[in-house]
């Protein structure tokens, strides 16, 4: 790189000394060449552990992501922060999202985690998590341009391991835009920008504006990848037609219904029920992932996440009320896994799409994920 570099008058303009520098490190890392396919799994809190993301990968994804990784929490040697880095062998193409408030400490978390050997690092600029904001993180690096350039500048200097960036549309601040912030992360070095369409503070039931991850991708020279409200591979055929987008990543969308990668990798351009599987399929599907999550995490502390991910599985079956009431009254994992397994075996019907309590299911799932932990919750029966 340095010897590259050397050779590369020292008068050029900025820009086009780090379009220069873009394609060194984008030739070096191949991370585009290593992505085959256009559908990326999202970075999730709580939920892409390693059982979801093997689940994703199965069904097509074309790149997986970590949960969000503290590179404070990693030089502090903190259990989660690593527990949340690893990965199985099997899983590449994979990347690590790391968190970061400045540049010395993404440098040294990328160089930590460097023997995991990931195929990506991505750091997050747009958690828009007040506590992560609060330090200078996530969504708050896009009110500050030249910090962020810093930040992701010193993450890909610190390791030939290629780094991407995922921004929002915009930060707090009215005064950043997205072509501007796309600009930045690409004076950073990084080989990928992933755009979340939504503004810092946007509600996850407004639609996001797709049209902002068009303006990115006619603003910089390197892949985009848009995000924000694709629960269908139609979203995604869509996406891709009206932005230009190089591919998408699901968040959401995947949650319950992880043949959506299936369905993108094909082609097809359909509602997500479609292609869903068949009774035969979805038992084994749901019932191979509850127990990954007792081999992973152990009997207690995989039940959290065993409810959470039986209620986006059941959400739009007929008799999902009553096999939540079951979950939330059981603390023994393995008969968790029976009340599932019998559910999805009995072939329950799904949810007509104008069924008032699958429209009611489905905005609550939207709104806000974790829906069924709220004080409102639906009737049982």
């Amino acid at each position: 790189m340095q010897a590259f570099l050397a050779d590369v008058p020292s008068m050029l303009p900025l820009r086009e000394y780090h379009c220069i520098l873009n394609a060194v490190m984008r030739t070096q890392g191949h991370i585009i060449d290593a992505i085959k396919g256009k559908a990326i799994l999202a970075p999730m809190l709580a939920t892409t552990d390693i059982p979801f993301r093997i689940i994703c990968r199965t069904f097509g994804a074309a790149l997986t992501l970590t949960e969000m990784v503290s590179a404070a929490g990693i030089l502090r040697e903190s259990p989660t922060s690593f527990r949340n880095a690893v990965f199985s062998p099997d899983e590449h193409p994979i990347g690590i999202q790391l968190v970061a408030a400045d540049a010395d400490t993404v440098a040294a978390a990328a160089r930590e985690l460097r023997p995991f050997k990931p195929d990506l690092f991505d750091i997050n600029c747009g958690c828009p998590n007040d506590r992560i904001c609060e330090v200078g993180a996530g969504a708050q690096l896009l009110d500050d341009l030249p910090r962020m350039t810093r930040l992701l500048s010193a993450a890909s200097e610190a390791t030939t391991i290629p780094v991407s960036a995922k921004i929002r549309m915009r930060g707090h601040s009215r005064l950043s835009n997205v072509r501007d912030i796309a600009r930045a992360a690409e004076d950073g070095g990084v080989a990928m920008i992933t755009v979340h369409a939504r503004v810092r503070h946007a509600r996850y039931d407004v639609a996001a504006q797709w049209d902002s991850i068009a303006e990115a991708v006619n603003s910089v020279d390197i892949p985009v990848v848009g995000n924000g409200d694709i629960f269908s591979s139609a979203d995604a055929q869509r996406m891709m037609r009206e932005t230009g987008c190089w591919a998408v990543m699901v968040a959401r969308g995947a949650l319950g219904t992880p043949w959506i990668f299936r369905d993108i990798a094909d082609g097809y351009s359909c509602d997500i029920q479609e292609h869903a599987p068949d009774t035969e399929e979805m038992t084994r599907l749901v019932c191979t992932h509850m127990q990954s999550m007792i081999d992973e995490f152990g009997s207690i502390r995989a039940i959290p996440r065993m409810r959470k991910h039986a209620m986006w599985y059941s959400r739009n079956f007929a008799g999902m009320p009553a096999l939540r009431h079951q979950l939330f009254s059981q603390q023994d994992p393995h008969i968790m896994i029976e009340e599932v397994c019998r559910f999805f075996r009995g072939a329950p019907p799904h949810l007509a799409q104008d069924d008032p309590l699958r429209e009611e299911i489905e905005l609550r799932f939207r709104k806000r994920v974790l829906f069924w932990v709220h004080e409102i919750m639906l009737t049982e029966g």
